[in-house]
Parts: C-alpha cells; structure tokens; sequence
C-alpha cells in the first residue's frame, strides 16, 4: 500500500512540476515565436522598400515589374501609399496604443480607428469622419473647389464631450494666402472600422498643385498633418 502511495505521489509531483515548466516556458516560447513572425515580416517589408527605392532613384515614369513571394500576408493600401503588415501579439512590443516610426516603417500597437463616411456633425451632409476612442474629427466632403481653411468641420473630444469648431485650417504654400484655395477633393484613403488609423486626404490644384494627409492614429488625442508638393 505504501509502495502505491509513493508512485502516486511521485506521478502528482511530476504532473505539478511539468505544469509549472510549461507555465513558465509557453509564455517564453511564444514570444519568441511572436519575435521571429514580426522580424520575418519586417525583412520582406525591407526587401519591397528597398526594391521600390531602386526604382526610384531612376527618374520618372520609371517601371520595374518583379515577382515575390513570402509566407506572410501583406495588405496593399494604394491610397495610404503603404504595405501593411497586421498580427496579434501577447508580446509586448510596443505599448499599447502607442506608435513608433523608423526611415518608411510605422509601427502602430492598436487598432481603435473608424474610417468612415457618414453625417458627423448632424447637418444632415455626408462627412468624412475619423474616429478612435479619444477624439473623433469631422471633414467635409468636397469635390470642386477646395478651401483647406474649411475641409475640418469640427473636433470632439470624447472624454468630455467638448466640441471644438476649427476657425481657419488653411494650408499656406510660401506665404501666399490664395494657395490655400484651389480645385480639388476630399476623400478616405482607407474606409473601415478597427483600424491603426485613419488617413484623410485632401487634393488641392491652384497655383501651387499640393496634397494634404490628416492623420489620426490609434489612441491618439491629436491630428497629424502632412503636405506634399
């Protein structure tokens, strides 16, 4: 009796003790799966990036067709003119709700972002509308003439409830105020819900032809602003 006693105590302690290493060696494991994933990831975005850069460098309307394969999904997004690669990660790489940039690579942890059209300021109008759970910015929706000092409708934010309405956002190109007026539209690069973020794009023809990208990221209390020339 007591020779059965000692096996199952014994076979409980090795069941507990292989518990507690597999408790302690997952977590490890994945991460350092989680790592390899991102990193192979990472080298196929460098090997694109690099190959269009090449292509760059010889001048205009240059083409270059080749052909690449890669075990990880990639998504294009013509109007953000990006690659995006997205995986879920117990791993904490990056805070979450947090952004972090490097040369062409945006590392976004988070995906809290709507990108949609809709009446955002109850006009009764179409808007174009960026959301995510801080702030939500509301932009008209143009075709035709474009002012930038009226393209942001208003700004809210949500934590309070504080609505803001923008007196002047105009984009002035070398200090000559008629360039914030011209042709143009605006419109969603990407249209959707639980994005990394959102990207309104503004296209003005006048004087000076520029392109304006709004910016608004996962977790983010604020709008970035890019102008292209």
């Amino acid at each position: 009796m007591s020779n059965l006693l000692s096996a199952a105590v014994l076979l409980l302690i090795s069941i507990i003790a292989i518990a507690l290493v597999l408790g302690m060696g997952l977590p490890v494991i994945n991460s350092a799966r989680e790592a390899a994933e991102l990193q192979g990831a990472e080298a196929d975005l460098h090997f694109i990036d690099t190959y269009v850069r090449t292509v760059a460098r010889e001048g205009k309307d240059s083409v270059r067709i080749f052909s690449f394969t890669s075990s990880k999904m990639f998504e294009s997004i013509p109007g953000e003119d990006a690659i995006q690669y997205s995986m879920e990660t117990q791993t904490n790489f990056l805070d979450y709700l947090t952004r972090s940039f490097s040369g062409s690579f945006a590392y976004i942890a988070g995906s809290n972002v709507d990108c949609i059209e809709k009446d955002g300021d109850g006009d009764g109008v179409v808007d174009l509308v960026a959301e995510n759970d801080k702030l939500r910015v509301v932009f008209k929706k143009i075709s035709g003439t474009v002012d930038t000092g009226e393209v942001i409708s208003q700004m809210v934010r949500k934590f309070d409830n504080t609505t803001v309405y923008v007196g002047n956002s105009s984009i002035v190109i070398d200090e000559n105020p008629s360039t914030s007026v011209g042709s143009g539209y605006t419109e969603i690069s990407k249209h959707g819900y639980e994005l990394p973020l959102c990207q309104i794009h503004v296209a003005v023809e006048g004087i000076i032809d520029y392109d304006v990208f709004y910016k608004l990221y996962a977790g983010a209390d604020f709008i970035v602003t890019e102008v292209r020339i």
